[in-house]
């Protein structure tokens, strides 16, 4: 990773500030045990707000790594105003 202040990995899902409404439904899935290398680099870097890209192979988590950042930035906006 390039740049500074770069945030740093997490390695337990206990360590990333997802809503309650994602960390349950990981909690009470048997194959979810810790991120994947990608999830841990990534989820703190899109929760940040930062640009990146992320290589990784298919089946690595890529697409939790980029999505649950995604809703939660969605979920987190203001209902738009109907005129």
């Amino acid at each position: 990773m390039k740049g500074s202040n770069v945030p740093r990995p997490i390695g337990t899902f206990d360590e990333v500030q997802f809503p309650k409404y994602i960390v349950d439904t990981w909690k009470n899935h048997p194959t979810f045990e810790k991120p994947t290398p990608i999830q841990s680099m990534g989820w703190p870097v899109a929760l940040s707000g930062r640009d990146m890209i992320g290589i990784a192979e298919t089946g690595s988590g890529k697409t939790l790594s980029f999505l649950l950042p995604a809703i939660v930035h969605v979920y987190d906006q203001e209902a738009p105003k109907v005129c």
